[in-house]
């Protein structure tokens, strides 16, 4: 074949080679006619048959890529349907978390496949917190000015009893039940006094804060220390199940009736409870009360400043 031949293959070649380099395999057929070594010099034809065997090596993987790609889709599809939900959970478990004391959160959250909410022995300190007056106060107060001075003193509270690893366990409007719990009871202990000297502090600030815009919130407490039964009970009706965690027993009453006999913004402990301090705190004389409905008298004893 003349010079002039071979450069028209050879620019058949490189156009070939240009179409496939931006994504054009149209070319096949006249590589497959390039091939024929009975019309076309041998070079030719094996840059023809390279040529050939790379466009379909790259339509192969090509199609690969977009079976690849199309997996990926589905998959990123299947991973934002996912990512919602779990920020839905994640939204969820944030409401949720502000109703569910931190001790049952931290059961599941340790377990969340079977957390074990059973009632369990435990040696606790739980702690009484009551508004003085606050019946008579609701009286002469409105509601929205009566929610927002409970919510005033008690979020500042919320702050102390964290800090001092309490668990807020229930709320009966003017009051608060906390529960300490460690492995420790002199720890637990310390905690709840702790916890209840910070609050009583913050009460006068918060006073001396509103002097002039309201009256000053007295605020009394009882503290008790002893063995409970802590973990869930179930309540089963025809409208379904009410759980609730807590802790029960003698040591969770003791504590409530204590704090009944608090006056004057004072905190009050039982022996059980002084028992387990150390000399940081200083403590009244003790004093037998007799409580309602516990038979015998309890020994119970004053946090002084």
């Amino acid at each position: 074949m003349t010079e002039e031949s071979n450069e028209k293959l050879f620019e058949i070649l490189l156009d070939a080679a240009k179409k496939v380099s931006m994504g054009s395999y149209d070319q096949t057929d006249s590589l497959m006619e390039l091939t024929n070594q009975s019309k076309y010099p041998p070079m030719v034809s094996e840059l023809a048959e390279a040529f050939g065997m790379m466009i379909v090596q790259v339509e192969s993987r090509e199609f690969n890529l977009e079976g690849l790609l199309s997996q990926l889709k589905a998959k990123n599809k299947r991973l934002e349907e996912t990512l919602q939900r779990v920020q839905l959970l994640e939204s969820v478990r944030g409401h949720l978390s502000k109703f569910v004391p931190q001790s049952v959160q931290d059961i599941i959250e340790s377990n969340p496949e079977n957390p074990d909410l059973n009632k369990h022995e435990k040696d606790i300190s739980v702690l009484f917190l009551d508004i003085a007056g606050y019946t008579k106060m609701s009286e002469t107060t409105s509601r929205d000015k009566m929610n927002h001075l409970i919510e005033t003193y008690f979020s500042e509270f919320l702050n102390i009893i964290v800090e001092n690893k309490g668990d807020i366990n229930e709320t009966a409007g003017d009051g608060l039940m906390i529960l300490f719990q460690d492995d420790d009871p002199k720890i637990h202990a310390l905690n709840a006094v702790s916890a209840a000297v910070g609050i009583q502090k913050r009460t006068g600030l918060i006073n001396a804060a509103q002097k002039a815009s309201g009256r000053p919130v007295t605020v009394n407490m009882g503290i008790n220390s002893g063995t409970a039964d802590v973990g869930s009970t179930r309540f089963s009706g025809i409208a379904g199940d009410r759980w609730t965690y807590t802790a029960s027993g003698p040591v969770t009453n003791i504590a409530a009736r204590v704090c009944g006999i608090a006056d004057k913004g004072s905190i009050l402990v039982t022996q059980s409870t002084a028992d387990l301090l150390d000399d940081r705190f200083r403590l009244g004389d003790s004093r037998p009360h007799e409580l309602k409905n516990v038979s015998v008298p309890i020994i119970v004893r004053q946090v002084e400043a």
